[in-house]
């Protein structure tokens, strides 16, 4: 495998790993040692949704979460947009893996 994009890099990254054997969860917190550089990337698979952020957390993510949706969005204005009463949101932390089932 051979990319110039970061995305690539992780998606396959993250397909390699599960098909060896890795929950989503678990491929997503190995890349927090394995990747280099600063990210914060989600993942869909069929069944899952996960985010994660590097050790710097330096780049944005703004989360939403209630009992029956997960928003995520790199500014709080996107998700506000969407919701029609006040919510809360919060910015994951360094190093931190988040990762909702159906």
């Amino acid at each position: 495998f051979n990319s110039e994009c970061d995305s690539e890099v992780i998606a396959v990254y993250l397909a390699e790993k599960m098909a060896n054997g890795s929950s989503l969860e678990q491929a997503m917190r190995d890349s927090l040692d394995e990747l280099d550089g600063v990210f914060t990337y989600i993942c869909v698979t069929d069944d899952a949704l996960g985010v994660a952020k590097d050790e710097m957390a330096a780049k944005p993510l703004v989360l939403y979460e209630s009992d029956d949706l997960v928003a995520l969005a790199s500014e709080e204005i996107a998700i506000r947009a969407l919701i029609d009463h006040e919510i809360e949101t919060y910015d994951p932390y360094e190093r931190e893996v988040l990762v909702w089932t159906r």
